[in-house]
């Protein structure tokens, strides 16, 4: 299958599915759902998982907890996969940078209105997820080099894994307000 091929299923997708089921979609076919494994991704066992409601896709607080808990994590980020709401042709400002970083890497597909696909976790891939958080950021996980994922961000839910120390540090690095909105998972 071409760019092209790919883009039309995408887009073929979307109209099948419709917008608001579409993250639930992908995450399910991504993970494997239809070979007997759980949709989403796998977590390590001996970690605490957190979550983080975001009021709104555009809390500025969901990038400075992304970025803490990626600085916190003792496990290296090694991979993400990311879905944006914009592609190729949407909006040429500075969302079109993180678009073209990302579509660079051959396991990402950009159509016209949509990027999806995995990067490997680099200072540039992190400098695109900030161009983009909030809205245009529809979904990414972050995973490390076994496959565990360590941040987990749909919409207006973030999801985190670390141990009891690296949530300390993280609660100190976006203040007491940010971390008494944590919930056990």
């Amino acid at each position: 299958m071409g760019d092209s091929d790919d883009a039309e299923a995408v887009v073929r997708a979307i109209d099948e599915i419709g917008i608001d089921r579409l993250t639930e979609t992908i995450v399910t076919a991504w993970a494997g759902i239809g070979d007997g494994v759980e949709p989403g991704p796998t977590w390590p066992q001996d970690e605490t998982t957190r979550r983080f409601e975001l009021s709104d896709p555009d809390e500025a607080v969901g990038l400075d907890l992304l970025a803490a808990v990626l600085d916190a994590s003792p496990r290296t980020p090694e991979a993400a996969f990311v879905h944006l709401g914009i592609g190729r042709r949407d909006n040429p400002g500075g969302e079109r940078f993180a678009v073209e970083t990302l579509a660079g890497h051959t396991d990402v597909s950009a159509t016209d209105t949509h990027t999806t696909g995995t990067v490997p976790m680099t200072a540039e891939t992190f400098d695109a997820l900030a161009r983009v958080h909030g809205e245009t950021l529809v979904y990414v996980v972050v995973y490390d080099d076994d496959g565990r994922a360590i941040l987990e961000r749909d919409w207006t839910t973030l999801r985190f894994s670390l141990p009891p120390s690296a949530i300390e540090t993280v609660r100190e690095a976006v203040g007491m307000a940010v971390a008494d909105r944590f919930e056990r998972v």
